[in-house]
């Protein structure tokens, strides 16, 4: 237990994956069905990307609407949170640009949410967890709530037991 108690690190992390999650679930709903056409004119007026705004308010939307599910149940959370970081960033240089300093703030709390996703991934209590498959962590997996030897759940290779690896039983 050397930061802090498990079961709140846990907890922490769960709340923090269910608020990103609800976020980012909420505003890809929003662009792909309740207010598509507003989203799509804003892309074309605003941002200027090419391919029209129709086009990127399907993939932006639908990027939210699948990255906030992986956050909320705690599925490959690092990657979804790195994309969804990206969205963010780019939303605060396009959408957001210009605005006054407190126009940043929201955007700016969901970066630091996404960013602290990447650093401690989505915690004990996730929908997909990996089995650490070597002798030497087996053990201890609930004590290191990251995965097979400390990896992020990537599995054995290179890892500090990852010599001792058997069969998965």
């Amino acid at each position: 237990m050397k930061n802090g108690h498990p079961i709140l690190k846990a907890a922490g992390l769960l709340g923090l994956r269910l608020v990103i999650g609800f976020i980012f679930i909420y505003m890809g709903l929003n662009k792909l069905v309740w207010d598509h056409a507003a989203t799509a004119g804003m892309f074309n007026a605003e941002v200027g990307l090419p391919g029209g705004g129709d086009l990127w308010t399907y993939i932006v939307g639908s990027l939210e609407l699948l990255g906030g599910a992986m956050v909320l149940f705690g599925i490959w959370t690092r990657y979804a949170a790195s994309w969804l970081a990206i969205i963010v960033l780019v939303a605060m240089a396009t959408v957001h640009r210009g605005n006054p300093i407190v126009g940043y703030f929201l955007p700016l709390s969901v970066l630091g949410g996404c960013l602290g996703l990447i650093g401690a991934s989505a915690g004990r209590w996730r929908a997909v967890k990996t089995e650490c498959h070597c002798a030497g962590c087996r053990e201890t997996m609930i004590e290191k709530e990251e995965g097979c030897c400390g990896g992020g759940g990537d599995g054995c290779g290179g890892g500090a037991c990852g010599s001792g690896m058997e069969e998965k039983k």
